[in-house]
């Protein structure tokens, strides 16, 4: 009795899964040939060693920004860098925040990326399909001409017909983690949204010189 009921829904999920597995390759597969441009456009750039000197970090930041243009959800991001406190910010805030935030993103990738000494990279097959075709995650293995490796993880979320970054690990480091803990530490430090963000940059322009 209990197998004619449930081989419905057991005939169902095949179906389902017969449907989403080959749409979540279809997926991984333009969101990896995206993250792909990105990368080959990241290594032309600093295959310019001028650009790649310390005080030139501002022209290697336009550089980012040209390569990343619309691929970037900086208001996204900015707002899960806040965290739970983006419920206490106005509307304006988040605004500001997200415009602050993307010239720390752009100056991380700047300060990453110049770095790195690269030879070449691979992009790494999936580990396991996503559970939602319209979310990817692509692995990026880059290697240096002294032949040490480095990994760039993308994460992507389906944007109509693009794909955008939504996060980002750097050789093991979670940038949205490591950004949402610098916010929340300056929260408990001055309280208020207005002046967290006022600090952001002052906490941040370690980045480049070097700083985490």
């Amino acid at each position: 009795m209990k197998r004619s009921v449930l081989s419905p829904f057991f005939g169902l999920s095949l179906l389902l899964a017969a449907f989403v597995a080959p749409l979540a390759q279809a997926n991984w597969e333009s969101a990896s040939q995206s993250m792909e441009k990105v990368t080959d456009q990241m290594l032309v750039l600093v295959a310019d060693e001028e650009l790649r000197k310390p005080e030139n970090i501002q022209p290697l930041m336009q550089g980012v920004d040209e390569i990343l243009g619309e691929q970037v959800d900086y208001d996204y991001i900015g707002k899960s860098v806040m965290g739970k406190y983006v419920r206490r910010a106005s509307d304006e805030e988040v605004s500001r925040f997200s415009g602050v935030f993307k010239d720390t993103i752009l100056r991380t990738f700047a300060k990453a990326v110049s770095g790195f000494d690269f030879k070449g990279y691979e992009t790494l097959p999936p580990a396991a399909e996503s559970p939602d075709p319209d979310k990817q995650i692509v692995s990026v293995s880059l290697l240096a001409n002294n032949g040490q490796t480095y990994s760039l993880v993308f994460y992507v979320v389906r944007d109509g017909d693009n794909w955008k970054l939504v996060n980002v690990l750097i050789d093991g480091i979670n940038l949205r983690v490591t950004f949402r803990n610098q916010f929340a530490n300056l929260m408990e430090k001055y309280s208020k949204v207005g002046s967290a963000i006022e600090h952001w940059e002052e906490a941040m322009s370690n980045v480049a010189e070097g700083g985490a």
